[in-house]
């Protein structure tokens, strides 16, 4: 299917194609938030949902490329949801890199690198809704980016934490999609990305996953990707 050119409208509600023929169903807040509703469906009619009936799946950043690369749709017949308060809370990712290795000694054994110098990262408030002014040009905490430090190195196995917020990170195409893809599959809210921050045990399930996450400078493999499972 043709990928349709898309630009941002707040409040706008949207359909997004994860991997091809199965969509969720989404809305765009500021830019560049969007919120995706636990709702799939294998075509693009949506004229029967009421949005205040959809669960929120998770509410991340995105990138341009995602909306540029991504098979994308407005949606008129559904009313945005513009009373829905989304979390202000977030987990933003340790500074640096550092390489990581999955499914050690077997066939699929991958080692690659990822952002972080260490594994995890710290819990943080930061507001989607506030926007620049004169007089404060920049978020109140030092590095400009959140507004403030709620707690400092998250325990690796404070699962609580770990699985309610998501992370500061933008998201991209087509690694958001098949994580969409997954959380229809697996029927539940998962990152692979984010297991791997908190080094969990990645699940064979995110294969396709960690391919994409693995393949950066790959032009050859992330074709084959891309054919095989969103064009």
């Amino acid at each position: 299917m043709a990928k349709r050119s898309i630009s941002w409208k707040e409040n706008k509600v949207i359909s997004v194609e994860t991997r091809r023929g199965l969509f969720v169903l989404a809305q765009m807040l500021r830019d560049p938030y969007i919120r995706f509703y636990n709702t799939f469906q294998t075509n693009e009619d949506w004229k029967s949902i009421d949005l205040k009936n959809c669960k929120t799946l998770f509410t991340v950043t995105v990138t341009r490329q995602f909306l540029k690369c991504s098979n994308i749709s407005y949606i008129k017949e559904v009313q945005a949801d513009i009373d829905r308060e989304d979390l202000s809370i977030w987990i933003h990712q340790k500074d640096g890199f550092r390489e990581i290795k999955v499914w050690p000694k077997t066939e699929l054994e991958k080692e690659f690198i990822i952002l972080g110098s260490e594994p995890g990262g710290d819990l943080v408030e930061k507001d989607i809704w506030w926007q620049p002014t004169s007089k404060n040009p920049t978020r109140n905490h030092p590095s400009g980016v959140f507004d403030s430090l709620l707690k400092k190195d998250i325990p690796l196995d404070a699962d609580d934490i770990i699985n309610k917020y998501e992370l500061t990170n933008l998201s991209t195409y087509p690694g958001l999609n098949e994580r969409l893809y997954l959380c229809n599959l697996l029927n539940k809210n998962v990152n692979p990305y984010k297991d791997l921050v908190f080094d969990k045990e990645i699940s064979l399930d995110y294969k396709v996953a960690i391919d994409i996450i693995s393949t950066k400078g790959d032009i050859e493999e992330k074709e084959r990707i891309l054919n095989t499972f969103f064009r």
